[in-house]
């Protein structure tokens, strides 16, 4: 099997060294896309206050100016505003109406004027795009669902490369015991006196293999988030319910739906009530989330479920008119599968742990552009020479 997994390693890698490269570069400046988004676009984002006693709208308020000013809807509505930020609003046409011509507006959070208007990610409408294209360049190229399924198939083999690379590293048949770990040791060490084509080599590796648990994490993480194809039957196999799906309202109530602010009290009841039948801390509202199709309305609060995260995804759905309990959906899912997945998720995208995990994401996304790097010299060097270095048998 070693020849093969040699060959199935090297081409591998080959094949996705270009993606690799793109994900770890554009990723090791994600964590921080809030702070660069604010200092690149500061005439966007920073909102000085009318006056010293001036406080920001509520969430529904914003919601309702932004509605009126643009003609459009607002379907996720925050509860919190912070203040002296402008808030970013997804924005869609109504049922019927002619496309907007833009998504996501910039709302002043004293007087809900919208700053600039944009099309997500679109780099012609302003340096405020910068980080939302870096995102989208990130999980697709920019490139839309093509370019999603592309990072997707070279997530999943990313994720087979590096199990691969993980049997290529350990003794060969024969060679167990002490001697055997005291070889394996020594492939998580770099020689560098031994000239360039074994340091290489060595660099590829022993990052490789200090870093594998990670790469594993972040490579099945993106195989969820591009490749559902691959990832949502094996969760089912694994016992998943799935983290995202739908919530449906088989009794819709007849009538008008309630107002926002009806909407946030009703949530808020309902998750002090799941609150104590559950035993979990509520630490703040987060967000209202509208599903007019299936006559719902989501209550999103930051809670101890969350685990260490400032984002709260803790939610209870009820109907839009009666106000009835429809479902509640702990963050993490209702299986260990669903844990699972919620967690390398959140992994990938840094939201545990606050910003000493965001410097180390950034780290580990230069690490991998440097095994990347170091994987495609040394195949260079050997193609190029016609002959296989003497440290290059992984």
């Amino acid at each position: 099997m070693r020849p093969f997994l040699l060959i199935v390693h090297r081409w591998a890698g080959l094949t996705v060294a270009f993606v690799l490269v793109i994900a770890g570069l554009t990723g090791a400046i994600l964590p921080f896309q809030g702070e660069l988004g604010r200092l690149v676009a500061p005439q966007v984002w920073n909102v000085a206050p009318p006056d010293a006693r001036a406080t920001p709208l509520t969430g529904p308020e914003l919601a309702r100016r932004v509605e009126a000013e643009t003609g459009g809807t607002v379907s996720y509505i925050p509860l919190v505003v912070e203040p002296g930020r402008a808030r970013a609003v997804f924005v869609s046409a109504l049922p019927g109406e002619a496309p907007l011509g833009y998504d996501e507006v910039f709302v002043d959070p004293y007087t809900g004027a919208i700053r600039q208007r944009v099309r997500y990610a679109d780099l012609r409408d302003g340096p405020v795009n910068l980080m939302p294209f870096l995102v989208s360049f990130h999980y697709s190229l920019a490139a839309g669902q093509w370019g999603r399924l592309l990072f997707g198939v070279a997530a999943l083999i990313w994720f087979l490369e590096c199990l691969a690379g993980l049997v290529l590293s350990m003794p060969r048949a024969g060679r167990g015991g002490r001697g055997g770990l005291r070889q394996w040791g020594r492939a998580w060490t770099v020689r560098r006196r031994q000239g360039s084509a074994v340091l290489i080599h060595d660099l590829h590796r022993a990052i490789g293999l200090w870093i594998l648990p990670a790469m594993l994490v972040f490579a099945w993480s993106a195989v969820a988030f591009n490749l559902d194809q691959v990832h949502t039957p094996v969760q089912r196999a694994l016992g998943a319910q799935g983290l995202y799906r739908p919530v449906t309202n088989p009794l819709p109530a007849q009538g008008d739906p309630m107002t926002l602010e009806q909407a946030a009290q009703v949530g808020e009841r309902l998750m002090r009530q799941e609150a104590a039948r559950r035993g979990f801390e509520i630490r703040g509202p987060e967000a209202l989330s509208l599903n007019p199709y299936a006559g719902v309305i989501g209550y999103y609060a930051r809670t101890s479920l969350d685990g260490p995260t400032q984002n709260g995804s803790t939610a209870v759905w009820f109907d839009q008119v009666s106000g009835r309990p429809v479902a509640f959906r702990p963050p993490f899912g209702s299986t260990p599968a669903d844990a699972v997945d919620k967690t390398t998720r959140m992994l990938h995208t840094a939201d545990f742990f606050g910003w000493p995990y965001r410097v180390l994401v950034s780290v580990f996304g230069l690490l991998t552009v440097a095994v990347a790097v170091a994987g495609f010299i040394l195949w260079l060097r050997r193609s190029g020479a016609g002959r296989v270095a003497p440290a290059g048998r992984s």
